[in-house]
Formats: structure tokens, C-alpha cells, sequence
């Protein structure tokens, strides 16, 4: 499960480009003088320095006020740097990029010995980033590998153990060499920024929201934004006592340590009701975007199901609020880092970090401000996101008598109850096919054949009035285009190698095979899938239970998404009746929908293209799916999550 470093699908051939760039400084005329930052050209850094001559040190930085394993001795965070020796001998000083992680205890040989040699090249940041006049540390957060106090999933141990990192950095907290000798970032300018898919994504977020002055930007890869929204499903857990999983696995990676907390975890967080509390606050950093200093590039593909598109989407909504620089790259692949990508993302992360934490006048915060892979593997740049044109458009659920299937339009809906049921099983997501064939187990609400491509990009948000007949039930939205079309997919080969870099400067090509684009004809893509429990419809605060024959109100947003509906599809909303909590039974529930007080919101373009319900009483003849189901196994998630992080 814990792979080598050196086997991730992100190292990859940037190195390649770092050994290209040095050949324009090579020849450079002798006459002109050697510039005061040799690894500056024009707006850009060039590869100037030889990685091969790059010091490396590990730093222990102290933690103020926190003693979280409680054994009389303040925390400490332990920081492997490595940036170009040149600059340190003509004294010119460097920004860092930092990568914190709580997974680097999977190969203690990939990373620095004890003698503070390293002993493998680790990543294509240092790779690409040191000849270019940055300083890369890699950080182990508190309580995993080599820093001592206690990981929290996410809250304040966390957050104040790496933000120690940046005031060390900025000679407002103590550092140290491993024998004790006094350790301070005379090297450095003090500008920070943060990067890191997955885990190591969602602590560049949590930093960020504490506003610690020299974290200039952020670049946060799949990262999550809220861990209750990471467990919870708007108050249904997506597995039983996953947070003490999640504590159990990155403290006891290497050794145990702070066992006691893995119990104290699972219990705060109460997986018994699924509700919202103050023990999430500290872990919901969308609470805190108002403290956000720092710029942030968001990175997340569109199919992400792990860390799921709606922390990438709300993250941001709070972060337009305030005005924050930011931009964001979404691309159509799974939960990867965008170096998957590279030949698009490199260009574009370069000159973002070139800008905040060189401080050079290229200009990239002139050029559009998203990013976004469509359908057939393309990238697009767009002037803003969500998309110029966009409006929330919303659309009401019809059901006529006998109909096979209900619609979905801007017109007025029906009063006609639509009933459904689910029995103590989740549903599979093949319940969306064949959408005018008559089933129990599913509400279907379809719109007319679009006469134009329709596009949807943002976040949405579905209201139901229901009733149940049982005192517990979940519900989900499913979210379908129906249409045969040729789509994208992520065929991105990782095999499992231990060796990927050789010298820092060449590359095993052998070690990952490009994302490609496949033809895969299917009659049904799932766009969003969003789960609910309808005992929270007053609050995720309070779970209430339900009483059977009273009618409840319920409303919860959508998954973020940016997805094209094709001209001659058909747009479809399924619900499905689901378990409300993997920790208590549940045998099943039957749902009675009033489709005339519930409606689908989406922001959409050409939203009169919906204007009138055409609800087909012939087959549609949806029988395949476009993508897999999301794995539903919490272990399957942690590889994701480690895989994703190297």
C-alpha cells in the first residue's frame, strides 16, 4: 500500500526539461556580465544551477505551545530542504515551495539518511524547481515519521505544526540541526508557497486559512476542504469510523504513537448520527477563508469520487466572496496530480510560482483565470470560472399519471406523488439505465431532446418534499446525460516499480505511461452523484427522526461540475432510496416524492432549450455506462490517497 516515492506517477519528465533549459544559459555572451540572479531571464526562471550541487539539510523547527503526545517536550517538525549551492555561495537568497505530507514513512530510504544525505531524487518538484532558483522542502506533519507530537486528522496539531515550518522560515520560531546546533533561513526570502495532492493538498488549504504571514500562495491538488464533507455525504458517513481509520493510518504508519487519540477521534466525531459539530469546525477550513492571504491554484479533475468535487467548488465560491487571486486547472481524470497532465500544467504552475514567489512581472495574473479539459480531452482557457454566461437556471419535476417517467423543464411541475424504494443495500449506479422502463427502486425526471448543447458548470443544488415510512432514509441524486457520444478517459498506467529518477537530470521513461484519450461510446454518463440524509432537513447539526406520513422539506447541493450536455441528449435527475448510516441496520425505506415543491437547480448556458417537458413514452435505449462506480471501500480511498501524494 505504501509505495517508494520514487515509483509515483508525478515523477516523471520534467527533469527532462530542467537538463534543456541549461543550454540557453551556456550561451550567453561572457562579455555581458554575469547576472545578479543567474537563474532569471527576462519574467522567467531558467534552469541555471546543477542539481547534482544542491545542499541538503534537515531542520527539526520547534512548535509553540503545543506538547501534543503530552510527554514534557514541545513538538517538533522535522524539514528536509534541498535548494541550488550556487545561490547559497553568491548569497543570493530563495523562495521555498513546500510539500507536507503524512505518508513519507513509506520508504525512509527514498528520502534522506541520518547522516542528512539523500539518497534517492525524490520528486519532479526539486528535480524541476532547484536549477531554478527555488529551495523545495518536504515536511512530515506532526505526529507521522520523524516529527514527534500527534496527528489530528486535519485540526489544529496539524495546521500549527506546518505552519511552523513558514515562521521558521520567516525567523519567528526556533529551528535546529539534527545535533542540536541552532538553525536559521538566512538562505531564504521568506516567501512560501505550498503544494500537494490529496493530503498533502488539503494542509496547503489549512495553512493557508490561518492567514501565517509568508505563505504567498497555494496550489492545492485534489485537496479536501472540509473533512466532514470528506466522511459525510450532508450528514450520511460514507463508512463506519472512517476518521479513526484515517488517524489509525498515518500515526501508526512508522510506529505507534498517540493510539489513545485514534478513539477519541472516532468518538467526537459520531459516526453514530452523522451529524455536524464543534469537533469540525478546526476542520472545516471554508469557515476561515476570510483569513486567506495567500493566492490559491486550484487543481481537481472532474471525476474525482474520492476527494469529491464539491471541495474544490465551495472552497472556491468562499474564496471569490473575498476577492482571493486564485485560478483553477480541472481536468476530466480522477484523483491525480496535474502533473498527469504535464505537458498543459508545468506551463502554466511555472510562471505561478515565478510571479508569487520570484516576484517577476509576467503577467499571469492577466491570462485567463481557468483551465478546464472538456469531454474529448481538450484544455480550453476561460476568462473566468464558473463559466461566462452561466446562470442558475431552475428546473421542475413533473409526473403525469401513468407516465413511465417524470420531466424535467422550467414549466410549471405536477402534483402527481411519485413513490420509490430502496431496500438495506446501496444502489448500484446501473439504476440509471434504461430510464422509460417502469422500476420501483428509482424516481426518473428527464428533459426534452436538447436542441443545442447546454453546458452546466458550478454547483447545483436539488430540493425534495418526501415523505418516508420508515424513521430513517438517505437519498441520492444522481445527475445522467443520455445520449451516445465518443468521451475522455484516464487510462494513466502506474506500474509498480521502485525507481523512477536517475541523476535528477534524466528519466526512466519506463515508470509512466502518458494519460491518453480512449473512444468509448456509452448511453449513459453519470455527471454528479450527491447523497443525503433526509433525517438532516432541518440542520447537519441535528439528525431528527422521521415520522412516517409527515411530508419534510430537504435541500443539499450538488457535486461541482463543468459538464457539456450535448445537442440531442437528454438531461435526467434519478433518485434512489439509501442506507442513512453504515453503523446502524437499515431494511430498507420507501420514499413518496411531491414532484410539484421539488425542483433541480443547475447553472447552466441556453437554459431555454428546457423551456417545455417532453417527456418520452418510448424507450430510450441507455444501456451502458460511461464511467465506473466510485469504490466504496475505505482502503481502496487510502491507496488513492497515498498514490496520489507521491
Amino acid at each position: 500500500m505504501r509505495r517508494s516515492r520514487r515509483g509515483s506517477a508525478f515523477r516523471t519528465g520534467v527533469a527532462l526539461l530542467a537538463t534543456a533549459a541549461l543550454a540557453p544559459i551556456a550561451s550567453l555572451s561572457a562579455t555581458a556580465g554575469p547576472p545578479s540572479k543567474p537563474f532569471v531571464q527576462g519574467t522567467q526562471t531558467v534552469a541555471a544551477y546543477d542539481y547534482d550541487n544542491a545542499v541538503h539539510e534537515r531542520i527539526q523547527v520547534d512548535v509553540p505551545g503545543v506538547d501534543a503526545d503530552a510527554n514534557g517536550v514541545k513538538d517538533q517538525v522535522t524539514v528536509d530542504i534541498i535548494r541550488p549551492g550556487e545561490a547559497a555561495e553568491a548569497g543570493i537568497d530563495i523562495p521555498v515551495i513546500i510539500q507536507a505530507s503524512p505518508y513519507y514513512a513509506g520508504d525512509p530510504k527514498n528520502y534522506f539518511d541520518d547522516a542528512g544525505t539523500r539518497q534517492v531524487y525524490g520528486s519532479w518538484l526539486d528535480n524541476y524547481f532547484v536549477p531554478r532558483g527555488y529551495a523545495v522542502a518536504f515536511v512530515d506533519m506532526p505526529g507521522t515519521f520523524r516529527s514527534t507530537g500527534c496527528s489530528d486528522v486535519g485540526a489544529d496539531y496539524e495546521v500549527l505544526g506546518t505552519k511552523a515550518v513558514i515562521d521558521w522560515l520567516n525567523n519567528r520560531v526556533p529551528g535546529h540541526t539534527p545535533d542540536g546546533a541552532k538553525a536559521k533561513a538566512d538562505w531564504s526570502t521568506g516567501k512560501a508557497g505550498m503544494i500537494g495532492v490529496s493530503w498533502n493538498g488539503t494542509i496547503a488549504n489549512s495553512v493557508a486559512s490561518t492567514g501565517v504571514r509568508g505563505l504567498e500562495t497555494i496550489v492545492p491538488i485534489a485537496a479536501i476542504s472540509s473533512w466532514y464533507d470528506y466522511t459525510r455525504g450532508f450528514g450520511v458517513p460514507f463508512y463506519d469510523e472512517y476518521m479513526g481509520f484515517l488517524h489509525d493510518y498515518v500515526s501508526n504508519d512508522a510506529s505507534p504513537r498517540c493510539e489513545e487519540l485514534t478513539g477519541e477521534i472516532e468518538q467526537d466525531s459520531d459516526t453514530r448520527t452523522g451529524s455536524y459539530s464543534r469537533f469540525w469546525d478546526p476542520r472545516n477550513y471554508r469557515l476561515d477563508a476570510g483569513k486567506v492571504k495567500a493566492s490559491v491554484y486550484v487543481v481537481h479533475g472532474l471525476g474525482d469520487e474520492n476527494v469529491k468535487t464539491r471541495h474544490f467548488g465551495e472552497w472556491w465560491d468562499e474564496l471569490a466572496k473575498r476577492n482571493v487571486p486564485r485560478k483553477i486547472f480541472l481536468h476530466q481524470g480522477v484523483h491525480l496530480d496535474g502533473f498527469s497532465f504535464r505537458d498543459e500544467w508545468v506551463d502554466k504552475l511555472h510562471p505561478w510560482f515565478d510571479y508569487w514567489l520570484q516576484g517577476l512581472k509576467n503577467d499571469v495574473m492577466k491570462t485567463p483565470q481557468a483551465t478546464v479539459q472538456r469531454e474529448d480531452g481538450s484544455f480550453v482557457d476561460e476568462p473566468r470560472w464558473p463559466a461566462t454566461g452561466v446562470k442558475n437556471t431552475k428546473l421542475n419535476l413533473s409526473k403525469a399519471q401513468n407516465a413511465k417517467t417524470g420531466g424535467l423543464s422550467i414549466g410549471t411541475g405536477s402534483s402527481d406523488p411519485v413513490s420509490f424504494t430502496g431496500t438495506s443495500q446501496e444502489s448500484a449506479d446501473t439504476v440509471v439505465l434504461d430510464p422509460t422502463a417502469q422500476r420501483t427502486d428509482r424516481a426518473v425526471f428527464l428533459s426534452n431532446d436538447l436542441e443545442q448543447s447546454v453546458r452546466m458548470s458550478g454547483t447545483g443544488k436539488v430540493s425534495v418534499r418526501v415523505k418516508v415510512n420508515k424513521v430513517a432514509a438517505g437519498i441520492k441524486a444522481r445527475l445522467v446525460d443520455y445520449g451516445t457520444a465518443t468521451r475522455y478517459r484516464d487510462v494513466t498506467n502506474v506500474p509498480n516499480t521502485s525507481v523512477c529518477w536517475g541523476d535528477g537530470n534524466t528519466l526512466d521513461t519506463g515508470c509512466y505511461a502518458k494519460t491518453q484519450i480512449n473512444t468509448a461510446v456509452s448511453d449513459a454518463s453519470i455527471a454528479v452523484r450527491t447523497l443525503a440524509d433526509i433525517g438532516h432537513y432541518k440542520s447537519l447539526n441535528r439528525k431528527e427522526s422521521l415520522q412516517s406520513g409527515k411530508w419534510y422539506d430537504l435541500s443539499f447541493e450538488l457535486n461541482a461540475d463543468d459538464v457539456v450536455f450535448t445537442a440531442g441528449h437528454r438531461l435526467g435527475l434519478v433518485l434512489t432510496v439509501e442506507p442513512d448510516n453504515p453503523s446502524v441496520p437499515f431494511t430498507g425505506a420507501t420514499v413518496t416524492l411531491d414532484p410539484a415543491k421539488s425542483s433541480l437547480t443547475l447553472p447552466l448556458t441556453n437554459a431555454p432549450d428546457l423551456a417545455t417537458a417532453d417527456t418520452p413514452q418510448s424507450r430510450i435505449p441507455a444501456d451502458s455506462l460511461a464511467q465506473p462506480e466510485p469504490s466504496k471501500d475505505p482502503v481502496e480511498l487510502m491507496r488513492q490517497f497515498v498514490e496520489a501524494s507521491r
